[in-house]
């Protein structure tokens, strides 16, 4: 489980995307990684809407090296929701925690989940 304020991130950037806010995601991530017409462009005109609470609740992350830059890393894969319920797409997030308690947030990449066999 991700801490309380990482998760508190990560709720935040999940409803930009839902609310197609993408020049907003753009300036929190301060344009590393996407700008907002490549985070348009991977929704690719899905209607996605907010994910269950047990969305969040489930959500963990992978520790990533940080160097000693940072407090601590971590590498979360979210999939993203429409109103028929799970979409294909996931967002992939890097949270950086700066200072105790304290994170931010690059928006990795929005790819489609591969198939379930």
């Amino acid at each position: 489980m991700l801490p309380d304020d990482a998760l508190g991130v990560l709720r935040t950037v999940v409803a930009l995307l839902v609310h197609g806010e993408y020049a907003e995601i753009e300036a929190l991530t301060e344009g590393r990684r996407l700008f907002a017409e490549e985070i348009e462009a991977a929704v690719g005109g899905r209607e996605l809407t907010e994910p269950p609470e047990s969305a969040f609740e489930g959500a963990e992350g992978t520790e990533l090296e940080t160097g000693g830059e940072y407090e601590r890393g971590l590498h979360v894969a979210f999939p993203l929701w429409t109103a028929a319920g799970r979409s294909d797409l996931v967002a992939e997030f890097t949270l950086l925690e700066v200072m105790e308690r304290v994170w931010t947030v690059e928006l990795v990449s929005l790819r489609e989940a591969p198939a379930a066999p």
